[in-house]
């Protein structure tokens, strides 16, 4: 069986590599099995691979980069509560810890609570997220990681699922891979990580998770808030976006493609030389801080 071949590949290099990880060994392969489970006869989209590749192979990245056992097994799993319905959040509670738990529970889209926390309920996904990695920046680097792979292979996704992706990354993500500097440095210790985490939350006095979110996305789309971010976030095709600043939008029309990526709607410039250029996003595009100066059109055009 495939699956079970990817899986095998992945212990041996587990267990040949990293020493730091062989304590746990045990519970890496007791997770593997579940995995298998959670994800038999799904297939990657554009592969057609056995799924059970993506939380192996970004699992060995992980490995390389932090060699935690915790981030590790809990990346084997982080897909299996949304994937299987026979596997409840509980049953990676009572199989593998409350630390593990944690960190998958986090970054479980189809829940609007915490297994152990019922009553604190979450109507926003992103404040579920942020909530979490206030407390722990293992759930922070493991969602990290997921959107940095998922980001990859972006192209294959529904258009308006590229949209809403490439939007949340921009105004979320990419402020925090600033942070910890995840593409600088080949290894990153977890001790830095919670350090940099720790002093951040200091410096800009955030206590919970809506000051959080108001931060991050005060460095990306300025003047944003958390109301519009949702509404773009829900309806990112709709959306038609405003720059006032000629010099850039000449920059942004350099870009590769643009003619693809953009839909113009309108462009004015009256006889004071003030400059409006109004468009849309038709297919995905990582906003770059250039584009940082786009302000939403209307709500709905």
């Amino acid at each position: 069986m495939l699956e079970e071949n990817l899986v095998q590949n992945f212990l041996k290099e587990i267990e040949n590599k990293y020493p730091k990880l062989t304590k746990d060994f045990d519970k890496i392969k007791k997770a593997c099995k579940l995995a298998i489970k959670a994800h038999k006869w799904q297939k990657r989209k554009y592969s057609w691979w056995p799924y059970i590749e993506h939380p192996l192979s970004a699992a060995k990245i992980l490995a390389e980069k932090f060699e935690d056992t915790e981030l590790v097994i809990s990346w084997i799993l982080h897909d299996t509560v949304e994937d299987c319905e026979e596997i409840d959040i509980k049953d990676i509670y009572d199989n593998f810890g409350e630390n593990i738990w944690f960190i998958v529970d986090s970054v479980t889209d189809n829940i609007d609570h915490f297994h152990k926390d019922k009553n604190n309920i979450f109507k926003d996904k992103i404040e579920k997220l942020l909530h979490w990695w206030i407390k722990n920046v293992k759930c922070l680097l493991l969602k990290l990681a997921d959107r940095i792979n998922n980001m990859d292979t972006l192209q294959w996704l529904n258009t308006d699922k590229q949209i809403r992706m490439s939007f949340e990354t921009q105004a979320i993500y990419e402020p925090l891979k600033k942070l910890f500097k995840c593409e600088k440095y080949k290894k990153i210790e977890i001790k830095f990580c919670k350090e940099t985490m720790e002093h951040y939350l200091l410096a800009n006095n955030i206590t919970n998770a809506k000051s959080f979110k108001k931060e991050l996305l005060n460095q990306t789309f300025f003047g944003m808030d958390s109301d519009t971010f949702n509404m773009v976030y829900k309806n990112t095709w709709s959306i038609s976006w405003e720059i006032q600043d000629k010099e850039v939008f000449e920059k942004l029309i350099k870009t590769k493609d643009f003619d693809k990526k953009i839909e113009v709607l309108k462009i004015e410039q009256d006889t004071s030389w003030n400059f409006c250029a109004v468009f849309k996003y038709k297919e995905w595009n990582i906003f770059s801080e250039l584009e940082s100066k786009l302000k939403i059109h209307n709500n709905f055009s």
